[in-house]
């Protein structure tokens, strides 16, 4: 009989009474023939399939009848079919009888036999599956030995190798979540990696291997921590839910399966599009996983995790209240006996612990004690979840200690987090929050009971937290905190030594808070969150004598983006010496990582089996996997002798180096924190600590609000003259003057008739609360200095607020004589020390005669017009021909991006008359606006030679950064210091479009007359006595008052 004549039989009750009555005296070729009947009934037959397992049956008990050869066979059919009766009943009976009936198969054939194989493969999927019902480890045992002599026997080429293997891995993957065995855990990657390997494309269990695959490194990255686990994890569960066709009954488990790895990857990195997407997977396996099914809790209990994380991120209760229903439901669900039922009940005592603290309903803790409590009663000993369910247990005990004030609660709390600590290995990622847990409850002690015992075992716990590094960083950073703020609190047991490690701690996490794996504006994000702790640690080593621990923190924590951005572009030529397949490796992975880099990581339109919400970001993990193995080369490299610090952050006495006695004076950081100080670094390496006790965080802010204000109403007044068409000029001798100068003069001039404005105000308490203070520490006073009428000269290094505002301008204007900055000091900027050295040391020798690339943008398409620039133009001709300083000049539509990029590396001056745009959340793309486009720093980097020397960016807010991350120096002035120029002078807002060309007629003069007298010493350019003097000029032409016009000018770099 074909296949239609079977498949209409099988729907024909006479047909299957005939073949009862005629084969009555032969069960064994009735069995065959009812289960060939079954295989063919649309939908399945439940009566067939029994009638087929009866004659099986009846067969099996006349084995005696039988020749020895048969038998083995008979009892591998009866297992097949009692196994199918199983997966339609779900029937645990027929599972035990199956297993009884392929171990007798298996026992009764010879290894040499070409069955044995498939009758040990049946054997084992029967035993893991029993397991994955009944929880017993001995069936596991005995799968996982079928598997491997089922996988030895056959031939390699063979078309099971590649079933065996994956089922070999699944049984190990699952033993080890068992035994908490990381050599199963290492054998189950390898056994599902191959059996992907020898599953050709296109084959219909392709996506089961890659599923298999994907859940072996979801299980290892869980035990050890390894992002590139579990970016490998969510690319094999991408591709078996694609691969699995619509319908398939095993297309809900794919989803699941994705949805947890995308959820630990975000409970690693905090990428909320992880969680979202998994929200999207797990309500997509619960749609498509239908009643009573078995698996059915646990599709609930993993969307109730999802959603309940979402809410400890977002806040929005309705997630809670889902995940707590979604929990009950799971419990509800799953039988009493099965194995899973721990898991079930300490993730429905987490949903409702975490309920309890939004809304404080205590019925909600009590029922989370209880929940955690049968969960640890329901886990036997030796499990690998059992220190995470006591570990939950404690969390609710403490929880519910700080409600009703019972101690008996805290004791047991702390008992239970010392039990997780204890029964979880070194290297475990979970280690870490245990163990802060654990400091978290004995503080709680101390705080009822104050003990100092209990106050240093606390601050050891949190210690011991910080250095496991397999742990989450945000949690390691956590738990750094809290051993700063304890240790604070409690100074009786508090020692310069023990902050300081503490504060360290949260330094050496900070390139993995700001990580090169994440796009750069969640760089910027995390960047933001970690200013105020890095003032801090600042704070505390300054305030504890360790000035030098000071600047290596101070360098540690600024300018992160540019550090990363700076340290894929090393030079490699000592590395590739010694090693050259390692330089060639880094290089390449450096090369992708620049190129991959993006502002953010937008995921594509497409969607993941037409599922809304779930999306697929090929860019976001391509550059995450790099970054991966970025961090993995570097680990190799700093294990070579010789390159243990290679591209970590610099000590002390490598940033002292002999590049720093060539500044021509100190440098200055401001530490603006809970006190404020300034830390001078002088050429000799000295460092020196000048308290600032009238500036703190909330003042600072305060002036830099002020100071964003009074720019808001210089900008609203030129707009509004603008629009009203005010007279041009202000006098004969200014009749260039453009609307905005006018304006500009008449708003500055009514201000200082006035007295105080905000300007004033903010320029008086600079000089007041930092630059006045400073000066006189240093004895930095005109008359000390006239003998040589040289001032002296100060590289300022601002943090915070300060960074966006003018020190180089402070003083007392609202007094004719009194002080000011500019009469005392010549004033330079610098992002960092890191970028102060590199100027330094690649600005030591001045090989190349000066040479000057001028680009001119009068009138940039989709920009507004800057005519000032023609006459700035013909200003800077007329000093450079005078001099004899031969000059280039791209002007207008021959300012494209390609004619610049293409000679931007033979002139070691150049300056730019254009707009400037800054790229608030990727700094590379800031650029200056030429005519055919954007000209972006990440141009420039490939473009700049070694010769490059000066650069003049007369466009606007050239020197600004973002509010936001002040530390971060995201602006042009501090890029041009990163391609490679040693000075730059740059803006702080849009300067007056008459201005311009009288600040760069007097700078370039006296930037030329200092190189001819040859006063310069190696290392300087001498840009920032070229910048003073010309800012003079025009001071002394517009009048003091206007300090929105001489103000802006700014100089970075040496």
């Amino acid at each position: 009989m074909d296949d239609d004549d079977l498949h209409q039989a099988a729907n024909n009750p006479g047909f299957v009474a005939f073949l009862k009555i005629v084969l009555s005296d032969d069960p064994r070729m009735l069995g065959a023939c009812m289960w060939r009947l079954y295989q063919r009934s649309a939908p399945p037959d439940l009566n067939i399939l029994d009638e087929a397992i009866q004659a099986t049956q009846r067969a099996v008990e006349r084995d005696q009848d039988l020749e020895p050869s048969d038998r083995p066979q008979l009892y591998f059919d009866l297992g097949v079919r009692l196994d199918a009766r199983s997966d339609l009943t779900h029937s645990l009976d027929d599972l035990d009888h199956s297993m009884l009936a392929f171990q007798a198969a298996v026992d009764l054939t010879s290894d040499d036999n070409s069955n044995q194989p498939e009758r040990l493969n049946r054997l084992g999927a029967s035993r893991a599956q029993y397991l994955e019902r009944v929880g017993r480890i001995d069936d596991l045992n005995v799968a996982v030995t079928a598997f491997s002599r089922a996988f030895e026997l056959l031939p390699d080429g063979h078309f099971g190798k590649p079933i065996l293997s994956s089922n070999l891995g699944n049984a190990l993957r699952t033993r080890s979540k068992h035994t908490g065995e990381l050599d199963d855990v290492e054998q189950s990657v390898s056994s599902t990696r191959r059996a992907v390997e020898l599953t050709p494309d296109g084959h219909p269990d392709k996506p089961s291997r890659f599923n298999s695959l994907g859940n072996s490194l979801y299980t290892r990255f869980k035990r050890t921590g390894e992002l590139d686990d579990i970016e490998q994890a969510i690319s094999s569960h991408h591709r078996a839910v694609e691969l699995t066709p619509d319908g398939h009954p095993d297309k809900p488990s794919r989803f699941n399966n994705l949805g947890n790895s995308l959820q630990a990857r975000f409970e690693r990195t905090g990428e909320l599009d992880d969680l979202e997407q998994a929200i999207s997977s797990h309500r997509r396996a619960v749609e498509l996983t239908p009643d009573g099914h078995p698996n059915m809790p646990s599709r609930f209990s993993n969307l109730g995790n999802s959603l309940h994380t979402r809410f400890e991120r977002t806040g929005e209760l309705d997630d809670i209240e889902q995940a707590v229903s979604s929990h009950r439901r799971a419990v509800e669900l799953t039988p009493h006996v099965h194995p899973n039922m721990p898991s079930r009940f300490s993730n429905l005592g987490g949903s409702l612990w975490t309920r309890f603290q939004h809304t404080g309903v205590l019925d909600d803790i009590e029922q989370a004690v209880s929940s955690h409590r049968r969960a640890v009663e329901l886990t036997p000993d030796g499990h690998p979840d059992k220190p995470s369910r006591i570990n939950n247990l404690g969390n609710s005990l403490h929880t519910r200690f700080e409600r009703t004030g019972e101690l008996d609660d805290l004791e047991q709390a702390i008992s239970s987090h010392r039990r997780a600590v204890e029964l979880t290995p070194d290297g475990h990622p979970d280690k870490s929050l245990y163990l802060s847990n654990l400091g978290e409850s004995i503080r709680g002690r101390h705080e009822h009971t104050p003990t100092g015992i209990d106050c240093m075992a606390a601050v050891g716990c949190y210690m011991e937290a910080t250095m496991h590094t397999s742990g989450s960083p945000s949690a390691r950073l956590d738990s750094a905190l809290r051993s700063v703020r304890l240790l604070h609190q409690n100074p009786s047991i508090s020692t310069p030594d023990s902050l300081l490690s503490a504060y360290s701690r949260i330094i050496a996490v900070l390139p993995e808070i700001v990580w090169l794996g994440y796009d750069i504006q969640r760089r910027y994000t995390e960047s933001s969150r970690v200013g105020e702790l890095i003032n801090l640690a600042v704070f505390a080593a300054i305030y504890l004598d360790a000035l030098t621990l000071a600047v290596e923190w101070l360098e540690a924590g600024r300018s992160l983006i540019w550090a990363q951005v700076l340290s894929l572009r090393t030079p490699l030529e000592d590395l590739k010496a010694f090693d050259p397949e390692l330089a060639e490796c880094l290089r390449r992975v450096q090369q992708g990582l620049r190129s991959s880099a993006r502002s953010s990581f937008a995921p594509e339109t497409r969607t993941v089996s037409d599922v809304p919400g779930l999306t697929t970001n090929r860019a976001a993990d391509a550059h995450r996997a790099l970054a991966i193995e970025h961090d993995d080369l570097l680990k190799k490299i700093r294990a070579c002798p010789g390159f243990e610090d290679f591209l970590r952050p610099k000590s002390f006495d490598v940033l002292a180096t002999s590049a720093l006695k060539m500044l021509s004076g100190s440098m200055v950081f401001i530490n603006v924190s809970v006190a404020s100080n300034a830390l001078v670094l002088h050429p000799n390496g000295e460092l020196l600590s000048i308290p600032l006790p009238e500036l703190s965080t909330e003042r600072a802010n305060k002036l830099r609000s002020l100071w964003a204000t009074e720019l808001r109403h210089y900008r609203d007044r030129i707009r509004d003259s603008a629009a009203s068409q005010e007279e041009l000029p202000l006098n004969e001798e200014s009749p260039q003057l453009a609307l905005s100068d006018v304006t500009l003069i008449r708003y500055m001039a009514r201000a200082y008739e006035d007295g105080k404005n905000d300007a004033t105000r903010v320029l008086e308490h600079l000089w007041e609360w930092i630059v006045h203070p400073i000066t006189q520490s240093l004895n930095l006073t005109v008359e000390d200095h006239n003998h040589n009428g040289v001032l002296p000269h100060i590289t300022w290094c601002p943090t915070g607020p300060l960074a966006q505002l003018p020190l180089h301008a402070a003083g007392i204007y609202s007094e004719p004589h009194g002080p000011r900055a500019f009469d005392f000091i010549v004033s330079s900027y610098t992002p960092s020390l890191s970028a102060l050295l590199r100027c330094l040391e690649g600005g030591g020798r001045r090989d190349a005669p000066p040479s000057v690339l001028v680009v001119t943008q009068p009138a940039t398409p989709k920009c507004s017009r800057l005519p000032g620039t023609r006459e700035e133009k013909r200003c800077l001709q007329a000093v450079l021909r005078d001099a004899q300083i031969p000059s280039t000049v791209y002007d207008h539509d021959k300012a494209t991006v390609k004619s610049v990029r293409d000679v931007m590396g033979q002139y070691p001056w150049v300056h730019l008359a254009c707009h400037g745009s800054q790229h608030r959340t990727d700094p590379t793309k800031s650029a200056f606006e030429l005519y055919d486009g954007p000209f972006t720093l990440s141009d420039l980097m490939g473009t700049v030679s070694d010769n490059a020397e000066l650069a003049f960016l007369s466009a606007c807010q050239t020197a600004v950064g973002d509010e936001k991350v002040p530390e971060e120096s995201a602006h042009l002035a501090a890029g041009m210091l990163a391609v490679g120029f040693k000075g730059v002078v740059a803006t702080m807002w849009s300067i007056g479009d008459a201005d311009a060309p009288i600040v760069v007629e007097a700078y370039y003069k006296e930037l030329i007359a200092l190189r001819e007298a040859g006063v310069l010493r190696k290392g300087e350019t001498g840009v920032a006595y070229a910048l003073h003097a010309a800012t003079k000029v025009l001071r002394e032409k517009v009048g003091e008052a206007a300090f929105m016009r001489w103000v802006p000018f700014v100089h970075f770099g040496v």
